[in-house]
């Protein structure tokens, strides 16, 4: 049993036992009471857990990345060029770190969106004239508390390049949520894979980039 829950119990069972107050007072000092126990849970359960990593796993929608029916090869290559791999930090302090590779994972969500509009996936190389470098440039998690809500903000930034043009596009996109208490490691996922989602959905979206396809 955690130390949180053992202390939580212990001061519930002495109000419970000992502690009084004025008859037309006491559904509020119930429920002011209630309200603290959550607080000093969730302070507690956070203190125990400061210094620890917390593993996410980055669910994309499945739905976001839209292409209409078209055909032709496109080789695509994902690379994560950010510097510092944590996503961001919890409320509580601790380091958000993916369960598995982003670039790995975009690149699996990004192919079969495209294989599903209709175009063939062919091996990458620098010299394909069908070639599209996609990359991650930042993901920035940001999370605040106020009271018993905490609001989530993540933005993402990605850049994309045909290797048949010197031009280099940017696509920037955010997602925000509010949750009751603190996000889930599960809706941290959530959240991120979104921001990701949307800004790989505007990449994919431009005719530009996958003009060599056609």
């Amino acid at each position: 049993m955690e130390l949180s829950t053992i202390i939580i119990r212990v001061m519930l069972t002495e109000w419970q036992g000992g502690m009084s107050c004025p008859q037309g007072s006491n559904n509020m000092f119930k429920t002011s009471f209630m309200i603290g126990l959550l607080f000093a849970g969730s302070f507690l359960a956070q203190a125990q857990d400061i210094g620890k990593d917390i593993t996410v796993d980055i669910n994309f929608l499945k739905s976001s990345v839209t292409l209409e029916q078209a055909s032709g090869d496109v080789a695509l290559w994902v690379e994560d060029v950010r510097q510092d791999k944590i996503l961001g930090k919890a409320i509580s302090g601790e380091s958000l770190v993916p369960a598995t590779d982003i670039a790995t994972s975009l690149y699996a969500y990004l192919a079969a969106s495209l294989k599903k509009a209709g175009y063939t996936l062919v091996p990458y190389s620098p010299e394909s004239t069908s070639g599209l470098l996609i990359r991650i440039l930042s993901i920035d998690y940001i999370a605040s508390r106020a009271m018993l809500k905490s609001t989530v903000n993540v933005t993402v930034v990605i850049e994309s390049k045909r290797n048949d043009s010197d031009v280099t596009k940017t696509y920037k996109a955010s997602a925000e949520d509010q949750f009751a208490l603190n996000p889930s490691a599960s809706d941290n996922g959530n959240m991120i894979g979104k921001a990701i989602a949307i800004a790989a959905s505007a990449c994919l979206s431009d005719p530009e980039n996958l003009k060599a396809a056609e």
